[in-house]
């Protein structure tokens, strides 16, 4: 079955009056990866490696292999470290912070445009966090 535009289920999901028909019919499109599956599926189609990552991200080591096994939730700042250390794009952030079950960026927040601007140009970590600190932002820890 063909993925659905967020928009269209959305639709959908106003009109319906049985949300069990909504479930059923609408099922192969609801997200289906864990975090650490999702981490994973990243790894492979960046070429990165988890040492990579967790180095970048400047997270602690230990911690961030427990993200990758999926043994520790992390925070909304971790998330965005691993999206930033991984070098993605706005989009595949906001599906990253989703299976992280965390809230996603939201333009209009000062500090959450500095993020997107940092995933856009493709900035790391310290850059990001340089922005946010001239800004008088919380840092990216």
């Amino acid at each position: 079955m063909k993925k659905k535009d967020t928009g269209v289920l959305s639709g959908e999901l106003e009109r319906i009056k049985d949300i069990g028909d909504f479930i059923v019919n609408n099922e192969e499109q609801f997200t289906k990866y864990t975090l650490a599956e999702y981490l994973d599926k990243l790894l492979q189609e960046k070429k990165l490696s988890k040492a990579e990552v967790i180095k970048a991200s400047g997270l602690n080591q230990v911690y961030g292999y427990h993200i990758f096994a999926g043994s520790r939730k992390p925070s909304r700042n971790k998330v965005l470290a691993f999206a930033l250390a991984m070098g993605l794009g706005h989009k595949e952030a906001q599906y990253l912070l989703q299976y992280a079950g965390v809230t996603n960026l939201y333009v209009r927040n000062k500090r959450d445009s500095v993020v997107i601007f940092a995933l856009n140009k493709k900035l790391g970590v310290i850059a990001a966090n340089q922005i946010l600190f001239d800004l008088g932002e919380e840092l990216i820890e």
